[in-house]
């Protein structure tokens, strides 16, 4: 076992992620760019998904070379009969929730909207959680040494990534504000740890993608990408508190065998 931290492996992981979002993020801000006024049409959302897509194959092909190991996308329902389904709970309800409220507005618009707005959420949630969940706990596990609170570890670096891309929303044609920006990247770093422990304590990404797309689906509008802001004060205690105790519960030091279990 190793009993330091594996450079190379922690850069590739690392840096594989960065190159991958920086890949997507140069793609479509020229496409946008380009195109006036495409980010408020629902078509682009057609072509953010293709694009998505295209580049999630190469992670999930790069994981499998750098790493040895593939990104997995099983369904074990295993897990859903025995008290590991206990671990869902609270991703269920601080995600899962307002996912049901909304469809049915969602589901009555018309086709093109209803598409939209599958295709923004699914895109997200496939690329993101291939990227940083997928190849990145894959890289990160082969990098950090192996200890008590190494899933911990794995959860806040990989979640630190994911929250920390949300910055780049900045330099889209229709920018949200700087405060609306600061707290997705607090909402995203705290559902990233929730979606590290689902990906951990079952080995799989299939549940994080899930609660990823729940989390993203609402109804696509013109002005979908411009994200209001929220007080701060329920943000901190529902999606900041919560899921912190959450991932630290699931996470502590002695239940380390069985979050590496499905990934050793």
């Amino acid at each position: 076992m190793l009993n330091k931290v594996n450079w190379k492996e922690m850069w590739l992981s690392v840096g594989g992620m960065t190159a991958f979002y920086l890949l997507y993020k140069l793609i479509t801000l020229a496409i946008l760019y380009s195109n006036p006024g495409l980010q408020s049409k629902p078509c682009y959302q057609t072509i953010y998904f293709i694009i998505v897509l295209i580049i999630s194959l190469g992670v999930y092909q790069l994981s499998n070379r750098l790493f040895n190991k593939k990104i997995n996308f099983g369904i074990n329902f295993n897990i859903l009969l025995k008290t590991k389904g206990l671990i869902f709970i609270v991703p269920m309800v601080l995600f899962g929730i307002d996912f049901i409220a909304e469809l049915p507005q969602v589901i009555n618009q018309p086709f093109i909207l209803v598409l939209a707005s599958l295709f923004s959420a699914l895109g997200a949630g496939i690329f993101e959680e291939i990227r940083d969940r997928g190849f990145g706990i894959n890289g990160l596990f082969l990098a950090l040494p192996y200890s008590k609170w190494k899933p911990l570890l794995i959860a806040l670096i990989s979640a630190l990534f994911f929250s920390l891309t949300h910055y780049f929303n900045l330099l889209l044609p229709n920018a949200p504000t700087i405060l609306a920006v600061n707290q997705q990247v607090f909402y995203a770093f705290f559902l990233g740890l929730c979606l590290a422990v689902l990906t951990l304590r079952t080995g799989s990404i299939f549940y994080s993608i899930l609660f990823h797309f729940m989390n993203n689906f609402t109804l696509w509008t013109p002005t979908a990408d411009i994200a209001g802001s929220s007080q701060w004060g329920s943000l901190i205690i529902i999606y900041g508190v919560v899921p912190l105790i959450y991932t630290l519960w699931c996470l502590r030091p002695k239940m380390m065998g069985e979050n590496l279990r499905l990934f050793e």
